[in-house]
């Protein structure tokens, strides 16, 4: 693999709620168990995580985002995670999470 395919990064974005009425036990397992999970999977090097601003969450169907920075390929770190075994919560609703791999804008090539 070239210098040039192994410093390529991107951007793997999962959207995500907690289960009515169990906000906090989600964020304790998801920063005590599963965040650390994940970075421990081969190519997941950095992660974000985000709330919406109480004052805004009108219309906005998610409540979390989170950003995992990914070297290689995110749709390939994407299906590692998904056939990695990693646990769930009860407190994680799978029924509305969103995973979206993206690539690093880059104007240059979008000629």
């Amino acid at each position: 693999m070239s210098d040039t395919a192994q410093s390529r990064r991107e951007v793997l974005l999962a959207l995500t709620n907690p289960v009515e009425g169990k906000d906090k036990e989600f964020q304790d397992w998801y920063w005590g168990t599963h965040i650390p999970e994940i970075l421990a999977l081969p190519g997941f090097v950095a992660v974000r995580r985000l709330r919406a601003a109480d004052t805004s969450t009108d219309g906005i169907p998610y409540r979390y985002a989170t950003i995992y920075e990914v070297e290689g390929s995110a749709e390939e770190a994407r299906m590692r995670l998904f056939t990695s075994g990693l646990g769930s919560s009860d407190t994680l609703d799978i029924s509305s999470i969103v995973m979206i791999p993206l690539l690093m804008h880059d104007d240059a090539s979008d000629a």
